[in-house]
């Protein structure tokens, strides 16, 4: 079998028979040739129930093939839910110190008290914290793979919630959402790209928005801890019940087959991908499209290093400054900074609603920006959704900054709702948009750097959002509340040009043909 190249992409059959043609049917194997003659080939032990020869007519394979043609959809919700609820745990985290800074920062209290370094600390040191366990996650998610990085966290995670809830001093308490932080740069990454590597293409976008969906659950449900009358640390408990409950459930997960066949685990990738399917689905062309792009690369890809070093080659590297710019700039859009500080930016509004309900309101209005991106992303594509959701994010955070420009300059009394209004309509475009640059930033790496490019792009995020947030006190003495929220509306207005002029359409094609382009250049000029 020879590897066809059309217009930079690899030219794929359409069937499994096709790739086992003269082949002997009970030895179920096959060579991958790479399009140098001297690169090796590389064997792949196969199950004979995911390459079936052509059987004789009327056979009952055929029609099992002819009749099911669509994958297996339970299989691959399961693993989407397992992710999710460690997405759950993530989100609690984000939201849990914009709730609980009130209580920390009451000078009446009987419990921890927080000064104003340390606030500033509190609210932001979950975004750097996250932005380390980025770094960290890239080796591990290179050799480890995610669900095994996965199991690695989950008693991490278990055991700092439960230090935060019991913590005697601020130390403690500080040191406690570090390491949460830091579990959360790890999971955050490897939730997504286990998620979207065992999606079939058609409910690929989907499945992803069922990750970001369950971070918002995460924010919601800390949010509604805060109007109860729960003290933070029975918020830690309950965050730390939330974060044991995947564990038993990822156990019962493969691997994800992409990792596998980088790690030359040919037959347990196979295997994999036969799980997430179903057996009556023929998943052989899939596997071979897999198989294919990782053989035009002659070296196996264990190493961070050498992911590192395809991450920058030229072609790559043009798309991962693309997607590093667009995730900085969503970093510093001003969501984060609502998040970390949701009920002190509430109580500066002119409005009679009470600042904890107007948070409640604010992750509400964001799950239901989630579930429109879950009904329309893989109907109407990640480029349009991005377009038109930050455009009008970028109104939103301009109208903000002209009731606080108004405010300060004039009477701005009665005029509360402006900025309730403009901050749910923010939030709720956001959580339509915002996920979409997420499915990008795994779908447009090639496999053979994803386990690297992803961490580092979750980096760029964590950083951004930990500078965004660390700075905001002193962005609105030096500039005001106005100026603060125009610049957020700037950070929008840029994702949607940027977006516009260089983002390509990704809806309803495989990683594999997406990335094809990469690979074959690479490859072209490692021949030179």
């Amino acid at each position: 079998m020879m590897n066809d190249v059309k217009e930079g992409t690899l030219n794929l059959p359409q069937t499994a028979s096709n790739n086992m043609s003269g082949k002997n049917e009970e030895s179920c194997s096959y060579s991958l040739h790479d399009m140098d003659n001297n690169k090796k080939n590389v064997d792949v032990e196969a199950e004979c129930v995911a390459t079936p020869q052509h059987p004789p007519e009327g056979d009952s394979r055929q029609n099992i093939l002819q009749n099911d043609t669509k994958p297996a959809i339970g299989t691959q919700v399961f693993a989407t839910l397992v992710m999710a609820l460690m997405q759950v745990n993530t989100g609690a985290l984000l939201a849990f110190s914009g709730i609980t800074l009130p209580q920390l920062t009451d000078p009446q209290t009987n419990d921890l008290f927080l000064n104003q370094s340390q606030t500033a600390f509190f609210g932001s040191l979950g975004y750097l914290a996250a932005a380390v366990g980025s770094c960290v996650s890239g080796p591990l998610l290179v050799k480890l793979g995610r669900r095994v990085s996965l199991l690695v966290t989950l008693p991490i995670t278990v055991a700092s919630w439960l230090s935060l809830a019991l913590s005697p001093t601020v130390w403690l308490l500080l040191t406690s959402r570090v390491i949460l932080g830091i579990i959360d740069g790890i999971v955050f990454t490897a939730t997504y790209l286990y998620t979207i590597e065992i999606a079939h293409n058609n409910i690929r976008g989907i499945l992803s928005g069922i990750i970001s969906l369950a971070r918002l659950m995460g924010l919601l449900m800390v949010s509604s801890l805060g109007v109860s009358k729960l003290d933070w640390r029975q918020m830690g408990f309950v965050c730390c019940g939330v974060s044991a409950l995947p564990f038993f459930c990822l156990i019962l997960l493969p691997n994800s087959p992409r990792w596998l066949v980088t790690q030359d685990r040919f037959t347990e990738a196979q295997k994999a991908l036969l799980f997430l399917r179903g057996k009556h689905y023929d998943s052989g062309p899939e596997f071979q499209e897999i198989t294919q792009q990782i053989s035009t690369v002659d070296k196996k890809l264990d190493k961070s290093w050498q992911q590192v070093r395809l991450l920058f080659e030229p072609s790559t590297a043009r798309v991962f400054l693309l997607l590093t710019v667009l995730t900085l700039l969503t970093s510093t859009s001003g969501s984060y900074v609502i998040m970390s500080y949701s009920v002190p930016i509430f109580q500066t509004v002119d409005s009679t609603l009470d600042p904890y309900i107007s948070a409640i309101i604010f992750y509400v209005v964001r799950v239901f920006g989630n579930l429109v991106h879950l009904c329309v992303i893989d109907r109407l594509g990640r480029k349009l959704l991005i377009i038109v959701s930050f455009s009008l994010c970028s109104v939103c955070m301009a109208t903000y900054g002209v009731y606080f420009y108004i405010h300060k300059t004039a009477n701005g009394s009665g005029m509360g709702w402006i900025p309730l209004t403009a901050a749910m309509i923010f939030v709720f475009f956001f959580g339509i948009g915002q996920p979409a640059i997420f499915i990008l930033n795994g779908e447009l790496l090639p496999i053979t750097c994803r386990s690297i490019g992803k961490p580092v792009l979750s980096l760029s995020l964590n950083c951004g959002a930990f500078i965004s947030t660390y700075i905001y006190p002193m962005t609105v003495e030096a500039l005001g509340e106005h100026g603060t929220f125009w610049l957020f509306s700037g950070a929008s207005a840029l994702i949607t040009f940027v977006s516009a002029a260089a983002l390509p359409e990704t809806r309803g094609r495989s990683l594999e043909e997406i990335t094809g382009n990469h690979i074959n250049n690479w490859y072209q000029r490692t021949r030179l």
